[in-house]
């Protein structure tokens, strides 16, 4: 599955934020990302090579609500109604397709924000959309993003893409790894050129994705160990992203007329 939708990026013009471009040569544009925690989930998204496809800002999400004793009632709408009491609709942040067309829906939150019963709202109206449409729904917080070596290090080897290769020293070090793999430290040791050299056409290498390595093993550097081209794979929701997916706590209620209606139980979030 490859969902196609429109970007709706127009529509958060007037959001407070600074907007950031991230490149991502896998889908040939670079993705529009308002602050920096959008920011640094498009750069792992865009380095994952798991991903086929992201669109940011890919849809509106239409929905009517009411509270109860027992919880919220969300109700998905198929189209903007007419009148706008108690009906609002969610622009996720990211739809994101991978390989074996498992598709995510994310949205990226400030941890602080996730105990708002508004934000509570549209996370439960992301995830029944995410739900209905047989996607999983994630959200990311700073916790996710900005801890660990995966941001990091993805970031670090994000600048070396830009610089100019030298084919020849880049087909030595391409040479030399096998597909066992290899210690940044002694492909340096190896090289006939200087070791800062060296490591740029590495970590540029690195980038371009014509050696690979794991980032989220630890801090990038001389023990790192590199393999060549397609030889590591890695999937950031399978590991470092694993406990995101959001739940309200409790099961949902289906209701048995439509399942674009659900009742979400009342839940305290913990932030």
């Amino acid at each position: 599955m490859n969902p196609t939708h429109l970007s709706t990026f127009s529509l958060r013009r007037r959001t407070p934020g600074s907007f950031v471009l991230v490149p991502c040569p896998r889908i040939g544009r670079a993705l529009r990302c308002q602050g920096q925690l959008e920011r640094a989930a498009a750069i792992v998204l865009a380095a994952c090579p798991q991903v086929t496809n992201i669109q940011e800002q890919p849809l509106e999400v239409w929905y009517s609500w009411r509270d109860s004793n027992c919880g919220l009632h969300v109700q998905l709408l198929d189209e903007r109604p007419k009148t706008r009491d108690h009906v609002r609709y969610i622009v996720p942040d990211f739809l994101v397709s991978m390989q074996e067309n498992m598709v995510r829906l994310i949205e990226v939150k400030p941890a602080r924000k996730l105990g708002d019963e508004t934000v509570q709202r549209k996370l439960c109206v992301a995830r029944l959309y995410a739900l209905t449409s047989g996607w999983t729904f994630h959200v990311l917080t700073e916790r996710e993003l900005l801890g660990g070596s995966l941001p990091r290090n993805l970031s670090l080897i994000a600048r070396f893409r830009v610089i100019p290769p030298d084919p020849g020293l880049c087909s030595d070090i391409c040479n030399c790894v096998p597909l066992t793999g290899i210690r940044i430290g002694e492909l340096i040791d190896r090289s006939v050129a200087n070791s800062s050299k060296t490591r740029a056409q590495i970590y540029h290498l690195l980038a371009v994705e014509e050696l690979t390595f794991d980032p989220r093993a630890g801090a990038l550097d001389r023990d790192t160990i590199v393999y060549p081209k397609g030889v590591i794979s890695w999937d950031p929701f399978e590991s470092v992203w694993a406990s995101n997916s959001y739940s309200t706590g409790g099961p949902i209620e289906w209701s048995a007329n439509s399942p674009m209606t659900a009742l979400f139980a009342k839940t305290r979030s913990s932030t």
